[in-house]
């Protein structure tokens, strides 16, 4: 069995690959992505609601389809949804804290352009 990551031109939804849930194969709406986050070769999707799905995929698979539709690679172990980088800010430590409190890292390479992005988006 192999997984595979699509997305159709124009859509919003990103099908995921089969993992080992009762649930089997999923659909999740690009919207309700807040961070993915790599943990080994695996992903893990934090979404809005608070619940993470975790994937078989290594995050690199993702990065490549998810960076044309808005995300940001924030550093090595985190893609973020720009669509919620507004409501995120960059605390002293250079870690970024989401709207729901949890801290993630930045890398110190990726700062200055995140700082730029957020400062555009913010006067959008």
């Amino acid at each position: 069995m192999t997984a595979t990551v699509g997305l159709a031109v124009g859509e919003s939804v990103v099908r995921l690959p089969r993992f080992q849930t009762k649930r089997g194969e999923r659909a999740i709406d690009l919207k309700q992505i807040v961070y993915l986050s790599a943990q080994s070769n695996y992903t893990i999707f934090h979404l809005i609601t608070g619940e993470e799905v975790l994937t078989t995929l290594s995050l690199s698979s993702y990065a490549s389809l998810l960076e044309t539709r808005g995300f940001i690679r924030i550093h090595k172990s985190n893609l973020l949804n720009g669509h919620h980088l507004g409501k995120c800010r960059l605390v002293r430590s250079g870690e970024l804290m989401l709207p729901n409190g949890k801290i993630i890292g930045v890398a110190r390479r990726k700062r200055s352009s995140l700082k730029k992005i957020a400062n555009e988006n913010r006067t959008k």
